[in-house]
């Protein structure tokens, strides 16, 4: 290539980025316009009625019963026609998440807490923070005895500051016997081993062997090695003693004295990656008892170690060891794996983007960690990044916008599904039994992906109902497109219950790791809320509601504290939301069913997914006496085809709006 050539492209792709630059931010401007007017809208306006919606007519001339029987493209064209047309208000579909305008809340001691946009948690408290106001008039006080906060859950004894600890901090009386350590290690490593690269076997335990020749002599010699050691039986504890008498997690005072005699790893010159994997079994352990905030910082420490090193790239070069280059692969991509969840988990942004990544998958990570587990595992993360990118991101805000990048995810989506089920099949032979447990972990995290993708529509809708904002978004519902993805959320949230509900019964159910926790809180929150938008959507979330507080309960019963203060916050939610529909009689209209649009089709037709409707408490009851077994037995799969299939048919053109004047963007 020549060097005009190469200049004249480089000026190009200068001008295509400032030119998307410039187009995203009159789209962003757009948005925000958008976003006032519906604010401002609500402001002016009462809680919809939705028992009078369904015989209103919406301005196309049709009542709700005549518009069923259009198909879902010429319903959702009528519907863009109608609300842009003549003098009716128009009501965009924006992503009110993406604005970050209720991005902080007072947390339980003075100090306000930052919620991100694709966190779990901050949307769990939005939903009920916006209930709580509605029903009491006031905001939702932050009780840290009924309310999951960060950092308040366990009592480690520990704040950092290792002046404050005066005893030897290579100290080896209260270490277990070696005999009982080797039970420890294999514990983690039957817990961890196949989804995180926490340390490696050989070499590790070979340093145990020398270890325990003289425990005091080598913990100071190798102070590296010995605070991996520590950090490995905190988490060996964590799996094996569970109890509920004390708030402080078993193992807490193997991670305590790790932090005390962890090195600065500013000058410390040690392995790069055994110091990797120290800080991502600390900020592993500290993501477990509920310390996010400083698990990702530590987390964010080892990327930062990693990028030095130059993990992230492919590692070709004469002066690197094979063997070496594979440790360091097995080692970015845990981390990697790590940041990219914990991120998520927070609602902040990644911390390196996925175009300056060039790392390989060693042919290793298949003998250690199964067929393909690695790679899945990453795949599922890079939908993760882009979900938390694109639906949360600038290309959110806008109505086209953030369908287009539900599209796109969704695609994604569907293409792993395809691998995922061929390799990782949840169910033996056809049947529920015999539920793998890393099948189970890889299967909840592309349900979480789906969920985080669709659950803003959720949002959008119960905010309008609750009256925070414009209620014409209610109308809304009769869009086909918009119906099957409200579907396939709450699909997967029944779905992630469902595996959740077999692990239990399998006595598989994690209660240290926050996987399962973290799986059980994401699906039942939508649940909650589809039920109390619209019947139509879920005809009674209690059987699942019943079957997550069961869930939850056995990890409170087993010392899991977070799981504990989870439930207290759904009953109240539920509760809530109960209230506040029946004191204000509003009753969910009747909308659109479309059922060709909607995931959950068996082959034949047939749906499967979704409960059938049933009135109000019989079917918890029936599904609690039936059992475990015959109630939920009831599963499916998602296949690649109806993903795609869901994907390609949304209309993302129906639901674009006209451009407001100049004048109107610059507000």
């Amino acid at each position: 290539m020549s060097p005009r050539n190469a200049s004249e492209r480089r000026s190009l792709r200068a001008s295509k980025r400032v030119t998307k630059a410039y187009i995203n931010d009159l789209h962003g401007r757009l948005a925000t316009f958008q976003h006032r007017a519906n604010q401002a809208t609500s402001s002016r306006s009462t809680p919809v009625s939705l028992s009078n919606q369904a015989g209103e007519r919406d301005g196309s001339g049709m009542n709700a019963d005549t518009r069923q029987l259009e198909p879902p493209e010429r319903t959702d064209r009528s519907l863009a026609v109608s609300a842009s047309g003549g003098g009716e208000t128009k009501a965009p579909l924006t992503n009110p998440l993406a604005f970050h305008i209720t991005d902080w809340v007072p947390g339980p001691r003075g100090k306000p807490i930052f919620m991100g946009a694709s966190s779990t948690w901050a949307f769990g408290r939005r939903v009920l923070g916006m209930t709580h106001e509605k029903l009491t008039g006031s905001s939702l006080c932050p009780d840290p005895t009924s309310l999951l906060f960060d950092d308040g859950v366990y009592d480690l004894k520990w704040d950092g500051n290792k002046a404050n600890y005066s005893q030897d901090i290579f100290d080896v009386s209260k270490l277990p016997t070696a005999d009982f350590a080797r039970f420890l290690i294999n514990t983690v490593k039957f817990h961890c081993g196949q989804l995180f690269y926490l340390f490696e076997e050989d070499r590790f335990m070979q340093q145990f062997e020398a270890f325990h020749q003289n425990p005091s002599q080598r913990a100071r010699s190798s102070p590296l090695w010995f605070c991996h050691y520590l950090l490995i039986l905190a988490f060996g504890k964590s799996f094996v003693v569970q109890s509920t008498r004390s708030h402080r997690p078993p193992g807490a005072d193997h991670f305590v004295q790790a932090m005390q005699c962890m090195p600065d790893f500013t000058c410390f010159d040690g392995d790069p990656i055994e110091k990797t994997q120290v800080l991502c079994c600390a900020a592993l352990y500290l993501q477990c008892v509920h310390s996010r905030g400083p698990a990702y910082r530590m987390i964010g420490t080892a990327l930062r170690l990693a990028l030095e090193h130059g993990m992230y790239t492919e590692m070709h070069g004469i002066y690197l060891d094979q063997v070496y280059v594979q440790r360091c692969s097995l080692v970015w991509w845990t981390v990697y794996v790590l940041e990219r969840r914990m991120s998520s988990l927070l609602g902040v942004p990644m911390g390196i983007s996925e175009e300056s990544i060039s790392a390989s998958f060693p042919p290793i990570s298949r003998s250690i960690h199964g067929p393909n587990v690695l790679e899945m595992h990453v795949m599922l993360c890079q939908i993760l990044a882009k979900v938390d990118l694109t639906v949360y991101g600038s290309e959110g805000k806008l109505d086209s916008r953030y369908l287009s990048a539900t599209q796109s995810v969704l695609r994604d989506i569907a293409k792993v599904t395809e691998q995922l089920n061929g390799s990782f099949d949840l169910y033996v032979n056809g049947s529920m039994s015999g539920m793998s447990r890393i099948s189970a972990h890889l299967h909840l995290l592309e349900h979480q992906c789906i969920i985080l993708t669709t659950r803003p529509l959720l949002y959008i809708f119960l905010q309008s109902k609750l009256g925070q904002s414009d209620p014409a978004l209610m109308g809304w519902l009769q869009s086909g497109t918009v119906k099957a993805l409200l579907q396939i959320c709450v699909e997967s949230a029944q779905q992630t219950l469902r595996i959740l509900s077999n692990l239990l019964e399998q006595g598989l159910l994690e209660t240290f790791l926050p996987i399962y926790m973290d799986a059980a809180f994401t699906s039942t929150v939508p649940l909650l809320m589809a039920a109390a938008i619209d019947p139509s959507i879920l005809p009674d979330h209690s059987p699942w509601t019943h079957r997550a507080y069961a869930i939850l309960e056995d990890m409170s019963s087993r010392g899991n504290i977070s799981a504990r203060l989870i439930r207290s916050e759904l009953r109240q939610l539920e509760g809530e939301l109960a209230e506040l529909l029946s004191g204000q009689n509003v009753n969910p209209a009747t909308t659109l069913h479309t059922p060709s649009s909607i995931c959950g089709l068996a082959q034949g037709g047939d749906p499967v997914g979704m409960m059938p409707a049933a009135p109000v408490g019989v079917e918890a009851q029936h599904t609690l006496e039936l059992g475990l077994a015959e109630g939920f037995g009831q599963h499916y799969e998602l296949s690649p085809d109806q993903l795609m299939e869901l994907a390609n048919s949304l209309d993302v053109d129906s639901l674009t709006w006209p451009l407001p004047g100049m004048d109107d963007l610059a507000v």
